[in-house]
């Protein structure tokens, strides 16, 4: 596959392993991207200047810090139900009450942000390389079947992470593009 556990930041996903992007299923697509916006939120929170990680991103927003503990907490669920998916349970993450997310996400909060900024960081790099171990046991046919429960996740989740780190770049800035 033209990729592995790490992307390549935001290089275009086609120039890896000398294949188009377009010739990938959409499976490669995924993980890839999975991967990337991962890394790329990563590396944006880390970029966080020290005086503001306390400070909402605009007003009624997540400081950078609760950003941080809001995506671990989804990330852990996110890693529950991808366990369940390989355990050929359908993941209960996918019939989460949307009622419920608003209170959720102020408890997980709470309950995380007490954390610096930094061990937030480490602890979601930690949970995100042991995802990343159950996502390469996803199948190549699940994720290349539309409405497949594990395709849904993982979309789920890299639109996620893509939209807090174009929060965050919206007030801090782009980070390097290099890795």
């Amino acid at each position: 596959m033209p990729f592995g556990r790490r992307a390549v930041g935001r290089k275009s996903a086609g120039s890896a392993g000398g294949q188009s992007e377009r010739d990938w299923s959409d499976a490669q697509r995924l993980r890839y991207w999975w991967q990337a916006e991962r890394n790329l939120l990563l590396r944006t929170l880390t970029a966080v200047p020290p005086d503001q990680v306390n400070e909402p991103l605009a007003e009624g927003a997540w400081s950078p810090k609760g950003m941080a503990a809001h995506r671990l907490f989804w990330e852990a669920e996110e890693r529950a139900a991808i366990e369940d998916h390989l355990g050929g349970v359908f993941p209960s993450l996918l019939d989460f009450p949307t009622r419920r997310i608003e209170s959720t996400n102020a408890a997980a909060v709470a309950s995380l942000g007490d954390r610096r900024l930094p061990a937030l960081i480490r602890a979601l790099e930690d949970l995100r390389g042991r995802t990343a171990t159950l996502v390469e046991r996803i199948s190549d046919a699940d994720l290349n079947t539309q409405g497949n429960p594990a395709r849904i996740l993982l979309g789920v989740a890299l639109e996620h992470d893509r939209e807090h780190r174009r929060e965050l770049e919206s007030r801090f800035g782009p980070t390097s593009q290099g890795e």
